[in-house]
């Protein structure tokens, strides 16, 4: 059924290939993380997780960290291998420029009041009458994950912050980048061939998995950049560190919150920049985002320079 290169494979077909690895590596690596649970916990904590208690925290991070990390990180590196010989640079991980990688915290930066206000018009989203049963399931799933969320930022020590930053920071922004813009994108992209339009079906895509969909806008509008950033740059290094930025920020502040002994409600109330803030800050995106993509326009102008010139040497 499947080729074993991508440029003789169809978009369709490497898509189902993906979805299968993810699949699969999901319920492998959910079995080991329980097989580890029941060795480490005992069995009584392992089947109440198992019925959907969430109250044994330790157990909750042991099978966030070990399912994600083979769901996204393994699942894709296995399809890179499979879909090109060269699997580091089917999924852009050679290049890595440092002028970019100063460039995209501050876009980052620049970016978090206008995502705040996103954050705001999505909470306050009220849908019609007849969709008021699909608008309940909504507010209990959004309720579900806020909870179980707040259980797993509890830290009251220097160890479980780590632990935190490896499971909400590290291995999403890796394993999250790795198949969203190193392999859907780029299926996408192959299939439609329309770099615009691969960026954007990704981050919604992207941003409904999450489940949380009063949160969906800001998300998606994330995942579109994090699209934008590889596509201009060639390299998912960028889209990673953007991403590890935006998790490690909500994991720290978290953390200085609670050392703090204020309590982790107020992360979730919205705190709007004001007005000058706000213009100033989109000012600032507009001026790096410009900057970022002249110059990536001039590093693959030299790149072909280069290249042109080695083939006439």
């Amino acid at each position: 059924m499947f080729k074993s290169r991508s440029t003789e494979r169809h978009p369709f077909s490497s898509l189902l290939l993906l979805l299968l690895l993810v699949f699969t590596c999901a319920i492998f690596f959910t079995i080991i993380a329980f097989v580890a649970g029941i060795l480490i916990y005992g069995f009584q904590p392992v089947i109440r997780m198992s019925e959907g208690d969430s109250s044994n925290v330790e157990m909750l991070r042991l099978l966030q960290i070990v399912s994600s990390f083979g769901m996204f990180v393994v699942a894709a590196f296995i399809f890179a291998k499979i879909q090109s010989n060269d699997w580091l640079n089917y999924l852009n991980l050679k290049k890595l420029n440092l002028i970019l990688a100063i460039l995209t915290p501050l876009i980052i930066l620049s970016f978090s009041p206008f995502l705040e206000f996103s954050n705001e018009l999505n909470k306050n989203m009220v849908l019609p009458e007849f969709f008021k049963e699909i608008e309940a399931w909504m507010k209990l799933k959004e309720a579900q994950m806020a909870e179980m969320t707040k259980q797993l930022l509890v830290m009251k020590s220097v160890p479980v912050l780590l632990i935190n930053m490896l499971m909400l920071a590290i291995i999403p922004a890796v394993g999250e980048e790795l198949i969203f813009r190193g392999c859907l994108q780029k299926i996408f992209g192959r299939w439609i061939g329309n770099y615009h339009l691969a960026i954007w079906i990704t981050a919604i895509i992207f941003s409904a998995i999450h489940f949380q969909f009063y949160g969906f806008i800001p998300r998606m509008l994330l995942g579109a950049l994090f699209g934008y950033l590889l596509v201009w740059s060639g390299s998912l290094w960028l889209p990673i560190l953007a991403h590890f930025m935006n998790n490690g920020v909500a994991v720290v502040t978290a953390y200085v919150f609670q050392q703090q002994g204020k309590p982790l409600d107020l992360m979730y109330e919205s705190d709007p920049a004001s007005q000058p803030v706000f213009i100033a800050s989109i000012a600032a995106l507009g001026a790096l985002l410009w900057y970022f993509y002249n110059y990536t326009l001039k590093l693959k102008e030299i790149n072909t320079e280069i290249s042109d010139g080695s083939r006439l040497g």
